[in-house]
């Protein structure tokens, strides 16, 4: 008799257990919405709204290899057209993840995953982020070709 007393409390135990252990986990997982400030940009932001253009921050460093390639890009007649069609561009110089942490962390820390990192900020909306590369999808830019920074600009 003891035995199956044993037998049936030990998985009970385990699953008891396991369901508070993924309980307590899910719950330190959450996390709180992040308010953004977008006021550090405010003079960008008017100057893009009254021009109807969004404005993409790209952060960067003048050492950084990938900044380099993306900054090429930019200048190519291409990407350089749909540029002045649509966005006005501001650069914020990371330095060695020293500088202007601030602005990074009020954007929502793009440069998370490397850089360069790109913030679209489209000043008409009333949450005027719409896109923000936190994945670090152009921290490898040197890799990438004009038509990927094309496309994934032409689509907003």
């Amino acid at each position: 008799m003891k035995q199956r007393s044993v037998t049936k409390v030990v998985p009970t135990l385990f699953f008891l257990s396991s369901f508070l252990s993924l309980f307590f986990f899910l719950n330190l997982c959450k996390s709180e919405p992040v308010h953004l400030d977008f006021s550090i940009l405010k003079t960008q932001l008017d100057q893009a709204a009254a021009q109807n253009k969004k404005l993409v921050v790209i952060f960067g460093a003048s050492w950084c290899p990938d900044c380099n390639s993306l900054d090429g890009m930019l200048g190519e007649t291409k990407i350089k057209e749909l540029i002045e069609r649509k966005f006005i561009i501001q650069k914020i110089d990371v330095g060695r993840f020293d500088k202007n942490l601030d602005i990074n962390e009020k954007l929502g820390d793009p440069i998370d995953n490397g850089i360069p990192a790109l913030v679209i900020l489209d000043p008409k909306k009333s949450n005027p982020m719409i896109a923000n590369t936190t994945g670090g999808e152009f921290s490898n830019a040197s890799k990438m070709s004009s038509e990927q920074v094309f496309n994934y600009l032409n689509q907003f």
